[in-house]
């Protein structure tokens, strides 16, 4: 593995504040707490399922010229979409725009034309008589008001920080129509957007992209920011207030990447400390899954007045600073803003990848120390209850889409078992093939797509694994049996139960350690079946077994048997094929091997233990006749050599 070091500064935070600093600095789930309660907003409100829309366009590029002034509750604004229709234009063109915000005008191709406006969020925009499909069109809309909130912090957030007033957005799942005219769904992304904000000249502005211009004239500045990605309507942004700016450099693959942050100046000081871990992140991130996706723009962060984090693209919006939640929205720039998902019903194509590379990153940085911990509680969070899928069917119940139990740590942990299943090499060069993959990079991409990814590396049909723990719901709980045959030859005997009854049986590869003494060996067993048996030599008397030591599985409530000593002599494995295992109740007296001609065949064997191995590997295919003599009579085995 990889060793990666942690900055200087940081290195200092630790080593001068000791436990106190770890406290402060790294929050275990801290990633998960504060991203997952980011639609806090729409938790009592009722919103239409959204995954089913009909448009008659393509968005090409948006221009937003924005009024804003923090202390003022109302906004100017004027945002142009360049489109090319891809339907009939009779029946005119649909926005969204909360009827909160009024439509002053609307201008197609620099005329005026009609529109309607009216229910929630409905704008409806008439076309020219001679617009036709495959035209491309530049549709602007003027509008003006004070844009909803909603239930705490949501779409448009308005607060103080020493006294400064401060202004953002924030607009997953479905808030964009509360203060810009769109088409807010998840089915196509602008080629690129300017974003230009103006405002008294004691603020600055925070958005996607570069900053290509920050000028002022008669006491109001302009921020121009230029984004040339692609990008999704909800992960566009901006947040206004009196902000210190402050850059630092990541390279990743060598290349100089800037990271501009954007804080109060109040909390300047503390920030730097803090941000300076962006770097190292972004450095593994890419290292892993390649170069960061948005190099030649920028990363950064804007602090915000609420207390979690959200992913919009090239600029992070940060209530807090704890290294994991840096790690889960940098992370997201990968998944989430690069490929998007494709459907709000796999929200963990987002949020599981997100909360699992911010866990993962435990194990390159602080020597490792806080992996072991993470994986235990993700586990223990996970099964704390008995079902709920991954997979949300319930676009419409926001919460539910934004389940930190299911969402983020559940889809978090079925990406650790696949790693598991796969091996790291396959794992981690299949997500890069799917992030890199030309028909979805910088598009959209729901399950099936990194399934096949997935599918190609592993060599092997994962329907199965994903039938389990993608739409099927709970967990499995083991009971190892452990039969003592003879001396330190055992029997194991796996049997499984679930939580829930949506899954008949969890096939996995299941890693148990047994323990005896100072002793101890892992061995890992396929299991596909209930009640299936091995049997093992590990070279000691067995007095525990640890399941899933390194807590690769998901399951809860598992336990263990020991059992006593049957007379007889048992032979595994049977089919062999380098080695064969005799357990012996009692010292031989002869040993030999015939086939079934009865011709005598010569086998070297090794003593160990309790029992004999045999050495097979010159041995041709076929069956053969194992007997055994000693003080309880003579024994004959058969056993298969593959």
């Amino acid at each position: 593995m990889k060793k990666y070091s942690i900055p200087v500064v940081v290195l200092s935070m630790f080593l001068c504040l000791g436990a106190g600093m770890g406290q402060a600095q790294v929050t275990i789930g801290s990633g998960v707490d504060h991203c997952c309660s980011k639609p806090t907003l729409l938790k009592r409100q009722v919103v239409d399922n959204r995954e089913q829309q009909a448009w008659n366009y393509d968005v090409d590029y948006l221009r937003f010229i924005l009024d804003i002034d923090p202390a003022l509750e109302p906004i100017i604004g004027a945002v142009l979409t360049r489109l090319i229709l891809t339907g009939e234009a009779a029946n005119g063109l649909r926005m969204e725009l909360s009827t909160a915000l009024t439509v002053d005008s609307v201008r197609c191709n620099g005329a005026v034309t009609g529109f309607l406006h009216n229910g929630d969020y409905n704008l409806l925009i008439s076309l020219p008589a001679e617009a036709r499909k495959g035209e491309m069109l530049e549709v602007e809309v003027y509008y003006h008001g004070i844009p909803p909130s909603g239930e705490g912090f949501g779409s448009v957030g308005r607060g103080e920080h020493a006294g400064i007033p401060a202004f953002w957005t924030l607009s997953e799942p479905y808030g964009c129509r509360d203060w810009w005219p769109g088409k807010n769904d998840l089915t196509d992304k602008a080629d690129s957007i300017d974003v230009i904000v103006r405002s008294p000249d004691i603020y600055r502005t925070a958005s996607n992209g570069l900053l290509v211009k920050d000028e002022v004239n008669n006491h109001i500045r302009t921020c121009h920011w230029k984004h040339r990605y692609p990008i999704v309507p909800y992960l566009i942004a901006v947040a206004v207030t009196n902000y210190e700016v402050y850059d630092e450099t990541a390279y990743p693959a060598g290349i100089p990447v800037l990271i501009q942050n954007y804080v109060y100046p109040e909390a300047l000081a503390q920030t730097m400390q803090y941000t300076a871990q962006t770097a190292m992140i972004m450095e593994l991130f890419s290292d892993l899954f390649g170069i960061y996706p948005f190099a030649v723009e920028k990363y950064g962060h804007a602090q915000f007045g609420w207390g979690g984090g959200m992913e919009h693209q090239t600029m992070s919006f940060m209530g807090r600073f704890d290294y994991e939640i840096i790690a889960h929205e940098l992370a997201h720039q990968w998944f989430g803003n690069t490929i998007t998902l494709n459907s709000w019903q796999d929200i963990w194509l987002n949020e599981g990848f997100a909360t699992y590379l911010a866990g993962m990153s435990y194990q390159y940085f602080f020597d490792g120390y806080y992996w072991p911990f993470w994986k235990s509680q993700a586990i223990e969070y996970v099964t704390s209850e008995p079902g709920g899928s991954v997979f949300c069917e319930d676009t419409a119940n926001v919460e539910r889409l934004f389940s930190p139990r299911l969402s983020y740590y559940k889809g978090a942990l079925l990406l650790h078992m696949l790693r598991w299943i796969m091996g790291d090499e396959a794992f981690f060069k299949a997500c890069r093939n799917y992030l890199n993959d030309p028909e979805l990079r910088y598009g959209f991409a729901g399950t099936g797509d990194l399934k096949a990814h997935l599918e190609t590396m592993h060599g092997r049909d994962l329907t199965w694994f994903f039938d389990d723990w993608l739409y099927g719901e709970g967990f499995p709980s083991w009971h190892v049996r452990c039969t003592r045959l003879a001396g330190e030859d055992y029997e194991i005997e796996l049997t499984q139960q679930q939580s829930h009854p949506s899954v008949e049986f969890f096939e996995l590869p299941v890693a148990i350690q047994f323990r005896g003494g100072d002793r101890d060996t892992t061995i890992v067993f396929d299991h596909r079946y209930n009640n299936q048996s091995w049997m093992i030599y590990p070279g000691f008397i067995i007095d525990s077994v640890k399941l899933d030591p390194e807590r690769w599985l998901v399951s809860a409530g598992n336990t263990f048997e020991p059992a006593g000593s049957p007379v007889s002599t048992n032979v595994y494995p049977n089919p062999a094929y380098d080695r064969l295992r005799v357990a012996l109740t009692a010292e031989p007296e002869a040993v030999s091997v015939a086939d079934l001609s009865g011709r005598e065949i010569k086998l070297k064997y090794l003593r160990e233990g309790s029992g004999l191995t045999f050495d097979l590997k010159d041995l041709a295919p076929g069956l053969y006749l194992l007997q055994i003599k000693n003080k309880e009579g003579l024994t004959v085995k058969k056993f298969v050599k593959r």
